[in-house]
C-alpha cells in the first residue's frame, strides 16, 4: 500500500492567517524593545530624573512651610501698621493738647502787648501778672514729663519753645514783681541801688514783652510744623502698609 503524504498547509495571500502568525509573533519583541528603550533612558538621565524629583518632594514638603511664612510675615505688617496708628493717634492728640494749653495765653499774650495794627505797647503789671500765670507750667505735662519721648525734630522745637516761655514769663514777672512787692520785706531788704534795678528790669520788660511774645509764637509755630512733619510721616508709613498688606492678603 503506498502512503499517502501529509497535506501542506496553503498560505493564502490576503488570508487572517499570515498576519495572526506574525502579530503573535512579534509583540514579546515590541514590549522588551519598549521596556529596554525606558531602561536605558533612565540609565543615561538618572541625574536627571533624581534632581527632579527630589526638587518636586522638596516643593511638595516646603510649600507648608513657605505658606507658612508669608502668614507670618504677612501678621507682622498688620501687627506693625497697629503699632503706626497707636503712634499717630498719641501724636495727633498730643497736638491738639499743646495747641488748647498755650495758644490762648499766647493770644491773651499778644492782645495786651500790641495795638490792633500790630505795633507792640508797653504791657501794664496787672496784665503782666495774669499772663504770666497763664502760661507758667501750662506746658510742664508736655516739655517736661514728655523730654525726650518724641522724634529729634520735635524734642528740638519742645526745647526752643521751653526756652522762649521762660524767658516771656521771666520778663512777665520782671514787670510785675515792684508792683506786689516793696523794697523791704520781711525775710529781705534791698539797698537803694539795688531796688533801682528792679524798677529799671521792670521798665524795660514791659517795653520788651512784646518782641517776647512774638519769639514765644515763632517757637511754638515751629513745634507745630516739626508735630504734623511726624503726622504726616506716619500717615504715609501707614499707607505704604496697607498697599503691601492687600497685595498680599
Amino acid at each position: 500500500m503506498e502512503r499517502r503524504r501529509a497535506a501542506r498547509p496553503v498560505e493564502r495571500a490576503g488570508s487572517g492567517g499570515h498576519w495572526g502568525i506574525t502579530m503573535v509573533a512579534t509583540a514579546p519583541h515590541l514590549f522588551a524593545a519598549f521596556f529596554a528603550a525606558a531602561g536605558n533612558f533612565i540609565y543615561n538621565y538618572q541625574t536627571l530624573i533624581t534632581g527632579a524629583a527630589a526638587i518636586g518632594a522638596a516643593w511638595y514638603a516646603g510649600a507648608p512651610v513657605w505658606r507658612q511664612l508669608k502668614d507670618s510675615n504677612l501678621q507682622t505688617r498688620i501687627m506693625h501698621r497697629e503699632t503706626l496708628a497707636i503712634r499717630l493717634r498719641e501724636a495727633e492728640e498730643r497736638a491738639a493738647r499743646v495747641a488748647k494749653s498755650i495758644d490762648e495765653p499766647l493770644w491773651t499774650a499778644q492782645r495786651v502787648t500790641s495795638d490792633p495794627v500790630g505795633e507792640p505797647i508797653e504791657i501794664g503789671e496787672h496784665d503782666a501778672h495774669g499772663v504770666e500765670q497763664m502760661i507758667q507750667g501750662a506746658l510742664d505735662w508736655y516739655l517736661v514729663t514728655l523730654e525726650g519721648t518724641e522724634d529729634a525734630p520735635v524734642e528740638a522745637a519742645k526745647t526752643a519753645l521751653k526756652a522762649a516761655l521762660k524767658d516771656l514769663t521771666d520778663t512777665l514777672s520782671d514787670v510785675h514783681w515792684p508792683a506786689w512787692n516793696d523794697q523791704h520785706g520781711e525775710d529781705y531788704s534791698m539797698t537803694d541801688d539795688q531796688w533801682a534795678e528792679v524798677l529799671q528790669r521792670a521798665d524795660e520788660g514791659a517795653k520788651q514783652a512784646s518782641a517776647k511774645v512774638s519769639a514765644a509764637w515763632k517757637a511754638n509755630r515751629t513745634l507745630k510744623d516739626a508735630q504734623q512733619g511726624t503726622i504726616d510721616g506716619l500717615r504715609k508709613q501707614i499707607a505704604a502698609l496697607d498697599q503691601s498688606i492687600a497685595r498680599n492678603a
